[in-house]
């Protein structure tokens, strides 16, 4: 009872506080700048730890009240330095809503200390960045890629090697923050959590944690602080861990999981990086996340689910943002939902509604519905047993990357490859198969706040998911060293091959909408085996040939 009465007293609390940011935003979108400012100050009262001292400080002056905005201006300053963000007073210099400040002696000392300070912590920080590379350059001196050499191996002993490999550098560290590169000029930092005892001989799951409000980050970090992920709404995973790997990327508004698909690529990119320095059992990967990170594992498991084993999500909007959502490509893993009633980012009869077309299609999914709880149900002691059932869930699921039956859609065939079966083209121009079909439902009540600061159902009517393109589809199994395929819409596709699913001393067959395309011996190809290898780092899912089939000329 005592966890009810403490959730019942937060709830309006935070109600409030919304309430107070929508206001001020509405006065602020109307230059009412001290009607904003007096908003974004009740709020701070509500959260004095909060970063919204900075919109109250340029509201304050955009209204001429020099005294206000100043003070908002030391919130802000004393907010930052207590959550661990030191250099902003360029931000703040270069910002020309404080213009009518920058003649003031008092906005002079303020950014006078505020820059001597910062000397001295971009020093210190120098310093920390330095030790943590320097680390990261140990470990990797051991990488899988500049051991192993197959100048002298043929494509049968090459590929013995690779999944016989075992000389992974030992780590002593704990936890390890390491960089990832985005580009020539740009890097991120991801932190990784080793497990007690970390023994380079064995291979250990993994599990990334994607976070949400992927818009509101737009650095790029050098480094992860210790500690600063495996706490507070994460602390869950930390508790129940155990001999998990976790990973936790960094994202911002230009490189994330979810818009602009210009990002999607870092998560298989970390997880290539860290498979060359620890013991990673390739069959057990996962993903999971919160709000836009759940959206995220969700889009994984929609576009390139083929490095994972099974996806989890808490308080998820399940639909991917760059293009169609084609949920039928849920058959080849499964997700794991965790929803609330009162969740403003998808309401919970919309995850009734997918939950019960998942159903229709005998899809592997999982809705666990927790009622009296927001979208950040994380925050709460109540997630508890949810974090539970997701590690139970994830002890039981292993992948496997050679299942005999694929079914794989797209619209963009840089998302054309499901393990074995790859989508090289689309001929959207010709005859849908009847089987290829958009799955979709109405959403016709959303959950907003209202005036009295409750949540509370509004009628809406809008489509589950979008689907801006054309897209391709195939239908695929193997039995016996014949593959058998059904396409709707695709010009061509690759079959990949491994000696764990066909017999290479026998021919390979290959019928392609009921007409035999192709019976031949495949040999095993060194090039291509280890071309795809060093894209994968996957020593489980090696693929030592293919098959390419071109419709339009068959």
């Amino acid at each position: 009872m005592k966890k009810i009465i403490t959730l019942l007293l937060f709830i309006p609390q935070l109600l409030f506080a919304q309430n107070y940011i929508a206001k001020a935003d509405s006065c602020f979108r109307a230059k009412d700048y001290a009607c904003a400012g007096t908003n974004y100050d009740l709020y701070l009262k509500t959260d004095d730890s909060n970063g919204f001292a900075y919109m109250s400080a340029m509201c304050w002056s955009l209204a001429n009240n020099k005294e206000k905005a100043l003070e908002a201006i030391r919130t802000f300053v004393r907010f930052n330095y207590s959550n661990g963000v030191f250099v902003f007073s360029e931000r703040l210099l270069k910002d020309k809503n404080f213009d009518s400040l920058k003649g003031d002696p008092r906005w002079k000392d303020i950014m006078t200390g505020v820059q001597a300070k910062e000397t001295s912590i971009i020093k210190r920080e120098n310093e920390k960045v330095d030790s943590v590379l320097a680390i990261q350059r140990r470990i990797e001196k051991g990488q899988l890629f500049k051991k192993l050499n197959f100048d002298k191996n043929d494509a049968r002993t090459a590929y013995q090697k690779i999944k016989q490999y075992a000389g992974y550098p030992a780590i002593g560290e704990r936890y390890l923050s390491m960089q990832f590169r985005l580009t020539d000029s740009l890097h991120t930092a991801f932190l990784v959590v080793m497990p007690p005892n970390y023994d380079p001989k064995r291979s250990y799951a993994l599990l990334f944690f994607l976070h949400g409000a992927v818009s509101s980050n737009r650095g790029y970090l050098n480094r992860v602080e210790l500690g600063l992920d495996t706490g507070g709404w994460n602390r869950y995973y930390t508790k129940y861990a155990g001999d998990v790997i976790m990973v936790y990327p960094h994202s911002n508004k230009d490189y994330n999981w979810m818009y602009p698909d210009k990002g999607f690529f870092m998560i298989p990119g970390i997880l290539k990086q860290i498979k060359q320095v620890i013991h990673i059992d390739d069959n057990r990967v996962f993903i999971t996340g919160h709000s836009n990170g759940a959206t995220g594992s969700f889009s994984y498991l929609m576009k390139q689910p083929s490095p994972f084993a099974a996806f989890y999500g808490f308080n998820t909007r399940p639909r991917v943002q760059t293009g169609g959502t084609y949920i039928r490509n849920i058959l080849n893993r499964s997700y794991f939902n965790v929803s609330t009633d009162t969740d403003y980012y998808y309401p919970p009869g919309a995850n009734d509604s997918l939950s019960a077309a998942m159903k229709k299609i005998g899809a592997d999914y999982q809705d666990h519905r927790y009622n009296g709880f927001p979208h950040w149900f994380p925050q709460f002691d109540a997630s508890e047993p949810a974090f539970q059932l997701l590690f139970a869930d994830l002890a039981k699921r292993k992948r496997d990357p050679f299942h005999p039956g694929i079914y794989w859609e797209c619209d963009d065939v840089k998302y054309g490859r499901c393990d074995w079966l790859q989508i090289t083209a689309l001929d959207t121009g010709a005859k849908r198969a009847g089987w290829q079909t958009d799955i979709n439902f109405k959403i016709n009540k959303w959950v907003v706040m209202n005036k009295n600061k409750r949540y509370v159902s509004r009628d809406t009517l809008i489509d589950g998911f979008k689907y801006r393109k054309q897209s391709g589809a195939i239908k695929a199994s193997f039995s016996n060293n014949v593959f058998t395929v059904e396409t709707s819409d695709v010009k061509s596709f690759t079959i990949l091959l491994s000696p764990e699913m066909v017999n290479m001393d026998k021919p390979v067959s290959v019928m392609v909408n009921g007409k035999l395309y192709y019976k031949q011996k495949v040999s095993y190809d060194k090039n291509y085996m280890l071309s795809d290898f060093e894209n994968t780092a996957d020593r489980s899912a090696i693929w030592v040939n293919h098959i390419d089939v071109n419709i339009i000329k068959y």
